[in-house]
């Protein structure tokens, strides 16, 4: 199939829709940006989908991919990620991994999985042109050869229960052992010789892994709900906890991402209690416990602008919003509307 760029290729999706921007031509220019929303959809209906959104226009397509390539994503999306010019989508309960050209929005191939494998969250290793996912149902990681978009089975590695986020830096890969709220550790991996090097005790029910940019990663531990939640920070270098931070809220566990790191402004946002609270990823403390307040269900920040993406799902019962505040937690009366459970967001510039 011929490649166009996602800018013109939505120019003739709008055309024929009957909805229109705000602005009819701003998205067409090379200035201008995308945010996509992979939406999980409802459990075994297999109504995944990817909603573009271009904030120059305030303008959404809800089913983009479906639009664009006349086919399903799969059942239960729940990560999106690029890597060089791809956009890697986990369709967790279908056990595979769809990659499309991020800037086209057309299809390039399937990474397939074992059956019950449950393919959760993806990281990427540069170096060595592989990614890691984490695989909810069978305690492993799964290795991904980018160059073939197959799945390296002879360096499945072996985890705690339940991995559930993970996350790809410094020469290391973290896992979350969740154990559905039950878990306490995290999994340490050298990223080049594929080998668990170290389990890590942190607090109850970890779920998300995300990096800092002092050699850290950061953990969120939801517990249950009688737990407030924590975050730990694991030192890369020691592969050791060198600090905690109590949320005094409890945060939800098993929904969409309710970690989001800006490491351009050294702030992080997390969801807890049906609100944002913004942390000081430097000195390691609670800015605002109160950012914002809303039945969120999952978050991103735009390390560009500054902005934050919060999603509400509606519970499941029809196409979830996307709310889009300043870091300052001041709502910029943009918002639009995604899919079911509207949980992954990536930036395409």
């Amino acid at each position: 199939m011929k490649r166009i760029s996602l800018l013109v290729f939505l120019g003739f999706v709008v055309s024929s829709c009957t909805k229109a921007p705000t602005s009819s031509s701003s998205y067409f220019t090379p200035q201008a940006v995308a945010v996509y929303v992979l939406n999980q959809g409802n459990y075994g209906q297999g109504n995944a989908s990817l909603t573009a959104y271009f904030p120059d226009s305030n303008f959404a397509e809800t089913d983009l991919f479906k639009l664009a390539n006349g086919m399903n994503l799969g059942d239960v999306g729940n990560d999106i990620q690029l890597y060089n010019g791809d956009a890697y989508m986990v369709i967790n309960n279908s056990d595979k991994v769809v990659v499309m050209d991020a800037s086209t929005a057309l299809y390039i191939g399937t990474v397939y999985f074992p059956s019950g494998t449950s393919p959760y969250r993806i990281a990427f290793y540069n170096p060595s042109n592989i990614a890691f996912v984490s695989d909810l149902y069978t305690n492993s990681v799964s290795v991904v050869n980018l160059a073939s978009n197959t799945v390296v089975t002879q360096d499945t590695i072996p985890v705690g229960p339940e991995p559930y986020g993970i996350a790809c830096a410094f020469g290391e890969v973290c896992v979350a052992n969740s154990g559905y709220g039950s878990g306490n550790t995290v999994s340490i991996i050298n990223a080049d010789t594929r080998k668990v090097v170290k389990r890590v005790t942190v607090g109850k029910g970890p779920t998300e892994v995300e990096p800092d940019r002092e050699g850290n990663f950061w953990v969120v531990c939801a517990g249950d709900t009688s737990y407030d939640g924590w975050i730990y920070i694991v030192s890369a270098s020691s592969n050791s906890v060198i600090d905690s931070i109590a949320i005094g809220k409890q945060i939800p566990s098993f929904t969409g991402h309710t970690l989001a790191m800006d490491g351009q402004d050294g702030v992080a946002y997390l969801i807890a209690d049906s609100s944002v609270v913004k942390l000081d990823m430097s000195n390691r403390t609670i800015m605002n416990s109160d950012l914002m307040n809303g039945n969120f269900y999952s978050i991103a920040a735009d390390g560009a602008t500054g902005d934050v993406y919060v999603t509400e799902a509606n519970s499941g019962t029809a196409d979830g919003k996307v709310y889009v505040y300043t870091s300052s937690g001041q709502y910029t009366n943009r918002s639009f509307t995604a899919g079911i459970y509207p949980d992954g967001i990536a930036f395409i510039r």
